[in-house]
């Protein structure tokens, strides 16, 4: 029995998990997946007799999640035309503390 930890970036959520343990429990030789979506790994115990490293990171990229590689997608990426063309003129704002403000806060403002 061996074991084999693999970084996943693009498993980012519970539904990814799900997916990737399919693709893995459907192999002969694999013994236990342990998937986490909040650590982006997998850990999987397989018999190598069976099965090699290789043929676990082919079924992984088939199933869309190649091992170390990529990230989780950005769903929207910014360009000229989706950003705000008042932007450049919000950029930096300033604001004066009123003193109204900072005599009415007291005690109950550090909790």
């Amino acid at each position: 029995m061996e074991t084999l930890t693999l970084d996943l970036p693009s498993m980012y959520a519970d539904h990814h998990v799900l997916r990737v343990r399919d693709a893995l429990c459907a192999l002969d030789g694999i013994k236990e997946v342990y998937a986490s979506s909040a650590w982006q790994q997998v850990m999987i115990s397989y018999d190598p007799k069976a099965l090699q490293a290789g043929e676990i990171e082919e079924a992984l990229k088939s199933a869309g999640y190649p091992p170390g590689e990529g990230g989780p997608p950005i769903l929207v990426e910014a360009s000229a035309i989706k950003r705000d063309p008042q932007w450049q003129i919000l950029d930096l704002r300033m604001t004066r503390t009123q003193h109204a403000d900072l005599e009415m806060s007291g005690e109950f403002r550090r909790y």
